[in-house]
C-alpha cells in the first residue's frame, strides 16, 4: 500500500507571511518620505470654512474679494543673543488667558452729580483707590489680553463677526513671512537697509526703488512690525515666530535707556524721535499684554512714566526726546498730533495692561484734541512749526479715535460728524499718495475709529462699507511674487517715504488685516467710559 504523503504547508505560509512583509515596508518607507517632503504650499491653515454660525450682515450685503489667496512661505530667523536680563534658562511658561469681565455699564452714570475731585472719580472708576494714576483693576490682568487673547478660537470669532475671512488671513501670513524674512539678525528691521536680504550688493538706484525710510527711525519701525506679529497673537514665548519676536524684543529693550527709560541711546548716530518711543512702548506693552510676562512689566512702566514726564503743557508732544545731561531740552511747546497720537495709543494700551498712567496726562491729552479739533470735525496736524494748522483725513481720524478712547461719548455731535466725513472717503489705493487725503496713514487710524464707533447709530453700516473697500484697496495690492512676495509697496505715501519705506506700509497694511480679532471693540468702549468725566 502506498503510504500518503504529507503535504508542506511551511512553504506557502513563509511566502504569504513574505510578500505582507515587503508591503507593510513599502507603506511605512512611503509615510516616512512623505513627512520629510517639503509641505505643499495652500490656503491658510485657519479652516474659516468649519466655523458655525452666519453673520446676520451677510444676508444684506455680500463681500468682495472674499477668495483665499496663496498661503504664505514661512521664515524665521535665528534669533540674536540674549542680555543678562532676559536669559533663555529663566523664561516664564506662558500664561493661561482667563475670560474677562467687562467693567460696570453705569460706572460713570451719576458722574454729574459727584462732587470728588477729577483725580478721584477717575480713579475709583479704573478701580484705582484715589491716587493720581489709573492702576490696574480685575479686568485688566496681563495675559487675559487685553485687546483679546488672538488665539484660533479668539481669531475665528473675531473674523466672522467683522468682516474678516480666509483671504484677509492669507494676506496676513504672506506678510508676516516676508517681515520675518527681512528681520536683521540682531531683532532689528533695518529702515534703510532691509532690502540687502533679497538684493545682496544692490546699488543705491535699487535700494531706493524699494522705499527707503530713514535711519533714526529703526525704532519705531521695528516696534511697528513688532506689532503687525502680536497683533496675530505671536509671542516670544512659543510658535513658529518666536524667533522673530523674541529678537525684536531683545533689541529694543537693548535701546531703553537705564537712566529714564526712553528709547534710543545717546551714542545713536541718528537720534530717535518721539515717534520712535511712543510706538515701542506700544509694542513691548502689546507683547506683555498677549503673554503676561512679568519680566516686561518693568520696562514698559518706565516707558510709560518717561512718556508721560516729556508731555509738553498743551497735552502733546513734538519730535525730539529728552536725553540726560542735555541742557538744551525744553518742554515742548509744540503740539504734535500724530505723534500725539501714538502716544494715546500707548497711553490706551498701558491702562489695558494695567500700568499706572497719570490722570494729568489723559486730561491735559484730552484737552489737545479739544483745542486742535475744528467744528467741522477736522483736525490740524500742529500749532505751530512744521506744517503748522495743517489738514487732513489722517488728522480728522487720529482726533475721532483720540477723543472717543478718552472717553468722549459715541453719539457726540462731534463723533458723528467725522464718522460721517470718514465714511464718505475709503479707502483707496489710488490716493494713497494723498499727504492730506486717503492715505495709509489715515486708513490705519480709521479703520480703527469706525470700528471702535460700530455701537453709533449707523455705525454698522459705516463699518461694512469701510471693510469693503478696505479690503479692495488692500487685497489686490499685496505682491503676490518674487522676493517682494507679501509686501505691500509704499505707493508714494507720505509718511513710508519719510518714515520706513516698505517696511512701513507692509507692517501697516497687516495691522489693519489684523483688525478684527486685534482689538475688542465693545471692551475699549467700556474701558473709555471711565473717561467720560473728561468731557463734561
Amino acid at each position: 500500500m502506498t503510504k500518503r504523503r504529507k503535504r508542506d504547508w511551511g512553504t506557502p505560509i513563509l511566502l504569504t507571511l513574505s510578500v505582507h512583509l515587503m508591503a507593510f515596508t513599502l507603506f511605512i518607507n512611503h509615510r516616512l518620505f512623505s513627512l520629510w517632503e517639503e509641505p505643499r504650499k495652500g490656503d491658510f491653515v485657519t479652516q474659516l470654512g468649519g466655523i458655525e454660525g452666519v453673520d446676520p450682515n451677510d444676508a444684506k450685503e455680500k463681500d468682495e474679494g472674499a477668495a483665499p489667496g496663496p498661503a504664505a512661505e514661512e521664515v524665521q530667523p535665528s534669533s540674536a543673543s540674549v542680555s543678562e536680563m532676559m536669559r533663555e534658562d529663566d523664561q516664564p511658561q506662558p500664561q493661561p488667558l482667563p475670560e474677562r469681565t467687562k467693567p460696570v455699564e453705569n460706572a460713570t452714570q451719576s458722574a454729574a452729580t459727584d462732587t470728588r475731585p477729577l483725580s478721584e472719580r477717575l480713579a475709583a472708576n479704573a478701580g484705582g483707590s484715589g491716587s493720581a494714576t489709573v492702576g490696574q483693576s480685575p479686568a485688566t490682568l496681563p495675559g487675559g489680553g487685553a485687546t483679546g487673547s488672538r488665539g484660533q478660537s479668539r481669531r475665528a470669532d473675531g473674523l466672522r463677526k467683522h468682516g474678516g475671512g480666509s483671504d484677509t488671513e492669507d494676506a496676513v501670513e504672506m506678510g508676516l513671512a516676508w517681515l520675518a524674512k527681512v528681520q536683521d539678525h540682531d531683532g532689528r528691521w533695518d529702515s534703510d537697509g532691509y532690502m540687502t536680504h533679497y538684493l545682496p550688493g544692490a546699488p543705491q538706484h535699487e535700494r531706493m526703488a524699494e522705499g527707503v525710510g530713514m535711519a533714526r527711525n529703526d525704532v519705531g519701525i521695528t516696534a511697528l512690525c513688532l506689532l503687525a506679529f502680536t497683533g496675530a497673537g505671536h509671542d516670544h514665548l512659543e510658535g513658529k515666530y518666536a524667533g522673530t519676536v523674541k529678537a525684536a524684543r531683545d533689541w529694543l529693550l537693548s535701546r531703553q535707556r537705564a537712566d529714564d527709560g526712553g528709547f534710543g541711546l545717546p551714542t545713536d548716530t541718528y537720534r530717535p524721535t518721539f515717534y520712535g518711543h511712543a510706538i515701542a512702548t506700544l509694542a513691548l506693552c502689546d507683547l506683555y499684554m498677549l503673554t503676561g510676562d512679568e519680566k516686561l512689566r518693568t520696562p514698559v512702566q518706565r516707558a510709560v512714566n518717561y512718556l508721560c514726564d516729556c508731555q509738553g503743557d498743551g497735552g502733546g508732544w513734538d519730535y525730539a526726546q529728552r536725553y540726560p545731561g542735555d541742557t538744551r531740552w525744553n518742554r515742548p511747546e509744540r503740539d504734535d498730533l500724530s505723534i500725539s497720537g501714538w502716544a494715546m495709543l500707548a497711553l490706551t494700551a498701558a491702562r489695558e495692561a494695567g500700568l499706572k498712567v497719570p490722570v494729568d496726562s489723559l486730561v491735559k491729552l484730552a484737552g489737545l484734541m479739544r483745542e486742535a479739533t475744528r467744528k467741522d470735525g477736522e483736525a490740524i496736524y500742529a500749532d505751530q512749526g512744521v506744517r503748522e494748522f495743517h489738514r487732513g483725513m489722517g488728522m480728522l481720524a487720529v482726533s475721532n479715535l483720540s477723543r472717543r478712547l478718552l472717553g468722549e461719548a459715541g453719539d457726540s455731535p462731534m463723533q458723528t460728524r467725522q464718522r460721517e466725513r470718514m465714511s464718505a472717503t475709503p479707502p483707496n489705493w489710488k490716493a494713497a499718495s494723498e499727504l492730506e487725503g486717503s492715505n495709509m496713514y489715515y486708513w490705519y487710524y480709521g479703520s480703527l475709529a469706525l470700528m471702535v464707533g460700530r455701537d453709533a447709530d449707523g455705525g454698522e453700516d459705516r463699518w461694512r462699507k469701510w471693510n469693503i473697500e478696505l479690503k479692495k484697496t488692500l487685497l489686490p495690492n499685496q505682491n503676490k511674487s518674487g522676493p517682494r512676495r507679501g509686501s505691500f509697496d509704499p505707493g508714494g505715501d507720505y509718511w513710508a517715504q519719510a518714515g520706513g519705506g516698505r517696511l512701513y506700509s507692509t507692517a501697516l497694511c497687516v495691522l489693519m488685516l489684523e483688525i478684527y480679532y486685534r482689538y475688542e471693540p465693545e471692551y475699549l468702549r467700556s474701558h473709555a467710559r471711565e473717561l467720560a468725566p473728561l468731557w463734561e
